[in-house]
């Protein structure tokens, strides 16, 4: 059972920063194919989701998609990835900026379609973050770092 979840999971994450719903209706009925999922699970379904959620240790997959869009700017931010940066968001050079110098802002945009793009969901997550998690030397420490950020 467990080698069938967690066989699942990628394909609900796989490329989320490109697709990830932008609108609360969008997102909850994606969430909802993990909630059926896990409530058809033998002994799982008198429980709630979060309980079941906890019990087969996995995150939901707005968390899960989150997580996804944090590493990528981290990725991109770092210049481990093959994008420019300044395509996606403007970082400070300023080095007086309150907490970091990484600090993001969204590029002002006249295309619709980047008005839900990634970056516009991402930014005030990433410019909140601690500084020792944004600072992070590699991302498996940043990946690490990030698991014990609350974000509720």
């Amino acid at each position: 059972m467990r080698a069938f979840i967690t066989y699942v999971h990628p394909l609900l994450e796989y490329c989320s920063p490109v697709w990830s719903p932008s609108s609360k209706t969008l997102t909850d009925q994606l969430e909802s194919v993990q909630w059926r999922f896990t409530k058809r699970l033998p002994g799982l379904q008198s429980i709630t989701y979060d309980e079941r959620c906890a019990c087969l240790k996995i995150d939901r997959l707005e968390l899960r998609r989150l997580y996804a869009d944090l590493i990528l700017c981290y990725e991109i931010n770092h210049g481990l990835r093959v994008l420019p940066s300044e395509k996606f968001f403007t970082i400070t050079a300023n080095r007086v900026t309150r907490g970091y110098s990484f600090k993001m802002f969204r590029p002002e945009s006249r295309v619709n379609c980047r008005q839900h793009f990634f970056v516009v969901c991402v930014v005030k997550v990433w410019n909140n973050l601690p500084v020792d998690v944004v600072c992070a030397n590699s991302v498996s420490v940043f990946v690490h770092k990030l698991k014990s950020v609350d974000f509720s």
